[in-house]
């Protein structure tokens, strides 16, 4: 039986590269390349070789034959996308196109973070070209999104880390993590050692509504949940996040995969989150949460909704719980007029009367609403809008109404945060660039030598896989500015460097340190689970043998 992809596909197309009958589609060259939720397997074309599978970084290929429950869909959803026509399209070979730096002396490229965006920039270059690599990471442990950001019940995404392993303890990698760039050293001074500069940073920044009450203690920040509930580390002297808990309904506004994420999170059992990386604390909070009810609000209809088809499909199975759509005039006939495949999983929902003006009914239930958004929240009173009535144009005036005390997640997005050094739209919340250029806003001229990459250069859209052609993107573009002689010539030599960084910080080694925080994680685990996170900075240096310098001297 042929092999299918399943719901934890990054699609960073590498298994389409190693497919001796090229049965895997869109390919990195193909239109619908970056805007399916998946990649998908051609039952009629595959040979069951199974070179798909070794080669994904994320294991979401598996032999058909195996699959139970909800995730046996995934059979139906890859073999549709090929009965679908495509207007007659010849499927093209794959191909993947790499460019080579000059001659002479190697590159020095440094680059700024170690999650998905910047490990897969550092792959590309030590893979096709000879450039030295230096790695800068704020926190003691790389990893970014993939530690602190994925759910901790998606452990096969999360594995991704380990095909990034081999980047840190590369010979031609050197690693300063326990480093922040912008604080403990600046762009100018990285500048005087390396030829070019690369940000992924990612979008750290939290969205803002502007509704009335905000700031109230009842109303969190989604990215704030996903650090708590992935042991995200903490800052010395700042007191850990921790997510409300002691009501029994939690607003989530927005409905794309995080939202999703958080919601499904806040109601499983706690047993089934027992064998994930999940803090063992967080946990023991979940164990006596009062939460029962989680509705997910989005303020448009059914088909602008964000998330993608595999999350919604299998989230009654993972979160076991009702999923239900909030019954309102006309719901059923637009479910029913959806085309786009993620959505029409809306229809094999339960459509139910709810009234969120009563408390919870008794059980567990995701209601997904839809035409709605936050009013106001005044002491942890919830008010709600209906917005339906404004888009219908009919002069009626949006409905508000009050749901009572409930916890409110805004799960609306995130933003680009200006960093140091670099230029800022205060508008759109980004860098400006161009082809992963940094550029002048003034001049509009890109800025010699300074480069973004992942969602520090197209904000916070897209998934994992879209980082690796995001990146190689960006590293063509440094290497043809090389080529073009419009890289400046680095003036400190390594020694300099390296006497500048260690006089500021204690600089963690990626050599020593994933060895040894993973052994010492390890070490801690309980049975079933694959890790005890260390969840603060001070944890993360003591276990890696270093202890926290409290002179530490910032630039400037």
């Amino acid at each position: 039986m042929a092999f299918v992809i399943t719901q934890s596909c990054c699609a960073d197309a590498s298994c389409v590269s190693v497919c001796p009958v090229n049965c895997i589609h869109p390919t990195p060259d193909e239109p619908d390349f970056g805007t399916t939720d998946t990649l998908y397997v051609d039952p009629a074309v595959c040979i069951d070789c199974g070179a798909c599978a070794d080669a994904c970084p994320v294991k979401a290929i598996v032999p058909a034959d195996i699959l139970r429950g909800d995730a046996r869909n995934f059979i139906d959803i890859n073999a549709q996308f090929y009965e679908t026509p495509r207007d007659e399209t010849v499927w093209s070979a794959p191909s993947f196109t790499h460019s080579m730096d000059t001659d002479g002396d190697p590159l020095r490229v440094a680059i700024v973070g170690s999650g998905p965006a910047a490990s897969y920039t550092a792959r590309h270059l030590l893979t096709t070209t000879t450039c030295d690599v230096a790695i800068f990471e704020r926190l003691p442990i790389p990893g970014g999104l993939l530690r602190e950001g994925v759910a901790p019940d998606h452990g096969s995404t999360k594995a991704m880390a380990s095909a990034f392993r081999w980047v840190y303890a590369h010979p031609r990698t050197s690693t300063y993590f326990n480093v922040e760039v912008g604080k403990d050293i600046s762009l100018a001074e990285l500048r005087q050692r390396f030829h070019a500069v690369i940000y992924g940073v990612g979008a750290r920044g939290a969205n803002t509504i502007g509704f009335v009450g905000e700031q109230d203690p009842a109303v969190v920040h989604a990215g704030d949940v996903v650090g708590w509930y992935n042991g995200r580390p903490s800052e010395p002297g700042v007191e850990p996040f921790a997510m409300p808990l002691d009501k029994e309904r939690v607003v989530v506004i927005g409905n794309g995969n995080v939202a999703l994420d958080v919601a499904r999170t806040l109601l499983a059992p706690v047993e089934s989150l027992q064998t994930t990386d999940m803090p063992a604390g967080v946990l023991e909070q979940l164990r006596h949460s009062k939460v029962r009810e989680v509705v997910v609000l989005g303020r448009r209809a059914p088909k602008f909704a964000a998330f993608t088809r595999p999350e919604l499909l299998m989230l009654p199975e993972t979160a076991n719980c009702d999923v239900v759509i909030e019954d309102r005039p006309g719901i059923r006939d637009e479910i029913a007029e959806l085309t786009e495949a993620r959505h029409q999983v809306l229809a094999s929902l339960p459509v139910v009367p709810i009234d969120l003006t009563a408390p919870p009914v008794p059980g567990r239930r995701i209601v997904l609403g839809f035409d709605t958004t936050i009013a106001q929240v005044v002491e942890g009173q919830v008010s709600l809008r209906r917005t339906q009535d404004a888009a219908a144009g009919d002069g009626m005036e949006p409905q508000e109404f009050t749901i009572g005390q409930a916890n409110v997640v805004l799960a609306n997005g995130f933003r680009v945060l200006p960093q140091p050094g670099l230029p800022y739209d205060e508008v759109t919340h980004r860098i400006p660039q161009q082809d992963g250029r940094v550029v002048d806003p003034g001049t509009g001229q890109p800025i010699g030598g300074v480069y973004v990459v992942g969602w520090t250069k197209r904000g916070a859209v897209g998934g994992l896989g879209k980082n690796r052609l995001d990146s190689e993107s960006t590293v063509n573009a440094l290497l043809e500015d090389a080529n073009a002689g419009r890289l400046n010539k680095p003036t400190m030599g390594w020694l300099a460097f390296r006497r500048l960084v260690n006089g500021r910080t204690d600089v963690v080694s990626a050599r020593r340190a994933l060895h040894v925080l993973d052994r010492e994680e390890k070490a801690g685990r309980k049975a079933g689970r694959p890790r005890e996170k260390f969840v603060s900075t001070d944890e993360l240096l003591a276990a890696s043998r270093l202890l926290p310098r409290r002179d530490r001297t910032p630039i400037g």
